[in-house]
């Protein structure tokens, strides 16, 4: 009997403690369901990427520079959320140093000397630069209020 009730007070327990976790947004994959839906954007870009591909919509060159700018973005997004535990997404641009001038005013020249973390042109925060076959840049917006 006593085994019993130690039992269903474990199971009130253990069925209490999913409810909260549950509720307060966390996926089981320990991520929020922001981070959780961006996510899922990106496994879409990608598909999307495939579907291209295969059909000769695309050039393996864009493909290529499209697939390492979705893991990078990705991987950005993953180190910020680690970093800050927070479900947040920032609006983050992955760039190669070909396109960074159509993103930012005078592109390639608004970067040289600049460190993580400082502004370009009131809009732009510089977040880092990746290599993966060729230099990327991200960049996030920042809003104005």
């Amino acid at each position: 009997m006593r085994t019993t009730i130690l039992i269903q007070v474990w199971l009130l327990i253990a069925l209490s403690l999913s409810l909260s976790i549950s509720a307060s947004g966390i996926q089981s994959n320990g991520y929020g369901p922001e981070v959780k839906s961006f996510l899922d954007l990106m496994r879409h870009e990608e598909d999307e990427l495939e579907y291209q591909i295969k059909r000769n919509e695309i050039t393996r060159r864009e493909y290529v520079r499209s697939k390492n700018e979705i893991a990078i973005h990705r991987q950005t997004v993953l180190n910020l959320v680690k970093e800050t535990g927070a479900d947040y997404v920032p609006e983050l641009h992955v760039a190669a140093a070909a396109e960074v001038d159509q993103l930012i005013e005078n592109g390639m020249k608004a970067l040289r000397g600049l460190k993580r973390g400082e502004m370009i042109n009131s809009k732009w925060r510089y977040i880092g630069s990746v290599s993966r076959g060729e230099t990327f840049y991200i960049f996030e917006r920042v809003k104005n209020n």
